[in-house]
C-alpha cells in the first residue's frame, strides 16, 4: 500500500523523496536515552495527569504507536510523539519503537505542528505561536501555512490574531479557563483596556459566546446622536431681537430667556472707550 501523504500541501511546499518516506515506515527499536526532545515542538505544556495515565497504559500494554525521529549525530531528535516518549520514560521503558525520518529544521517544525494539529493537542495560543514560527523562522506565507495544516488562510489569520490579545487573556486561553469562541469577539475591540474589561465581565457573569458577541457589538456600535431640539417661537423671537440690538449698538448682544418669562440681556464691549460709547447710548454718565 502506498503510504499516506504528509499533510495537505506539505509535499508541494517541502518535497520529500519517496524513498525517504518508504524508509520512514520501517520501525526501529531505539534506546530511550538516545532520544532528545524536538526543539521546534509547538506544544509547550504537557498535563501531568495525562502523562501518568498514558505511562500506566504503556506499563500494561507497551508502546503501541511508534514515535517519529530523525538522526542527529549519535542521537535521535523527536519529530512527532514527544508525549508518548515522555510517558514511556515514566513507565521505565529502555527502548521504544520509532520511525527514523530525514528532515531539516523547517520540516521538523512542520511535521511536529501537523501531528499536533491533527491530534488536536495544541491550545489556541500554542497553535498561534506555532503558525507564527512557521512564518518567521521558515519564511512561509499564511497561505502556505494553511496548506501545511489543511485549514483555510482566514482560519490561520484568525488564530494568529489571538496573539494581539492582552497577556492575561492569552494565559486564560492557554490554561483552558476560557473558550476560544468567547474571546474571538474581543478582537473587534481596538483597546486592550476594553478587551480586559469585557474579559472580566465574561468571568464575573459567566457569559456565553452569543452574549459576548452582543456585548461587543453594543460597545462598537456608534450611539445615535440625539436630534437637535427645534427652537420655540420665543427662542426665535429673542434671537431676532438680539440680532437687531447687535446691529443697533454695534456690539454683540445675547438674550437668554427662561420658561417663567424672565431672562438675561448681555452686551459685550471691547474696550473702556467702547463701554463709554454704549453708556452714552443709554444716557448714562461713565
Amino acid at each position: 500500500m502506498k503510504p499516506r501523504g504528509l499533510g495537505r500541501g506539505l509535499g508541494a511546499i517541502l518535497p520529500v523523496e519517496e524513498a525517504v518516506i518508504e524508509r520512514s515506515h520501517a520501525v526501529q527499536e531505539i534506546p530511550i536515552d538516545a532520544i532528545e526532545p524536538n526543539p521546534y515542538q509547538p506544544r509547550l505544556d504537557f498535563s501531568e495527569e495525562d502523562l501518568e495515565e498514558l505511562a500506566e497504559s504503556i506499563r500494561q500494554h507497551g508502546l503501541i504507536q511508534p514515535i517519529t525521529v530523525r538522526a542527529v549525530g549519535e542521537k535521535y531528535q523527536i519529530i512527532a510523539g514527544e508525549r508518548r516518549w515522555r510517558a514511556a520514560k515514566r513507565a521505565g521503558l529502555l527502548r521504544i519503537p520509532a520511525y527514523v525520518r530525514t528532515a531539516d529544521n523547517t520540516q521538523l517544525l512542520a511535521f511536529a505542528l501537523i501531528e499536533n494539529v491533527q491530534r488536536q493537542n495544541l491550545n489556541p495560543i500554542e497553535l498561534a505561536l506555532a503558525y507564527k514560527r512557521l512564518i518567521e523562522e521558515c519564511n512561509l506565507t499564511q497561505e502556505e501555512v494553511a496548506q501545511y495544516v489543511g485549514k483555510s488562510r482566514p482560519a490561520v489569520a484568525n488564530t494568529l490574531r489571538l496573539l494581539r490579545l492582552p497577556p492575561e487573556i492569552q494565559k486564560a486561553l492557554k490554561e483552558g479557563t476560557i473558550a476560544e469562541g468567547h474571546v474571538r469577539p474581543l478582537l473587534a475591540l481596538d483597546s486592550p483596556e476594553l478587551q480586559l474589561q469585557v474579559f472580566h465581565e465574561i468571568q464575573r457573569k459567566g457569559l456565553n459566546a452569543r452574549q459576548v458577541e452582543a456585548l461587543v457589538q453594543q460597545l462598537t456600535t456608534p450611539k445615535p446622536k440625539k436630534p437637535a431640539k427645534a427652537p420655540s417661537m420665543m427662542e426665535i423671537h429673542l434671537a431676532e431681537l438680539a440680532k437687531n440690538l447687535t446691529y443697533r449698538f454695534h456690539a454683540p448682544v445675547e438674550i437668554k430667556g427662561k420658561p417663567d418669562g424672565s431672562g438675561e440681556l448681555r452686551i459685550r464691549y471691547s474696550s473702556p472707550e467702547d463701554l463709554e460709547r454704549l453708556l452714552g447710548l443709554f444716557g448714562v454718565q461713565g
